[in-house]
């Protein structure tokens, strides 16, 4: 068999150098961008935090608007790390929707573990918050969808 002269071979095919791609940090997951707003994200990321740290006062100052708030105490008791003994591992904005009555309706996770006997226990919370736009954002109701532990 008779090769080929280099010029009739083919040209071979180099592999292009690694392209660097510059780190983008991520978005603030709690600005809803509703109507050039943040949709009221801000309370609700104000609202998890102060449940997280287990502050009562802040939960019934950011409360205030709701026509049927819960009991901040409760849920710090149940929910919060230093009186539920709980680590708050991720918070995560699932899903943002803005409704006809202009109300925001958006749904949160916190991932969790607990200290057991036998090692940590993880688990989610899902929460449902409403907000509205105007006035800064506020927050008129906050449910708690789910507690449950990880599969």
């Amino acid at each position: 068999m008779i090769s080929p002269s280099p010029a009739q071979r083919p040209p071979e095919k180099t592999t292009p150098e690694p392209q660097k791609v510059a780190y983008t940090p991520r978005k603030d997951q709690f600005n809803f961008h509703i109507h050039g707003t943040r949709g009221g994200g801000e309370q609700v990321q104000n609202w998890l935090y102060a449940l997280r740290d287990g502050n009562t006062a802040q939960l019934a100052f950011l409360d205030k608007s709701m026509s049927t708030p819960p009991d901040p105490q409760q849920l710090i008791n149940q929910f919060s790390q230093p009186q539920g003994h709980l680590n708050w591992k991720t918070i995560t904005v699932l899903s943002v929707f803005q409704e006809s009555d202009t109300t925001i309706d958006s749904f949160v996770e916190v991932d969790l573990s607990a200290p057991g006997p036998g090692g940590n226990v993880s688990g989610y919370m899902i929460w449902h918050f409403i907000t509205v736009a105007q006035g800064g954002g506020i927050l008129i109701s906050v449910n708690n969808v789910d507690f449950r532990p990880s599969l």
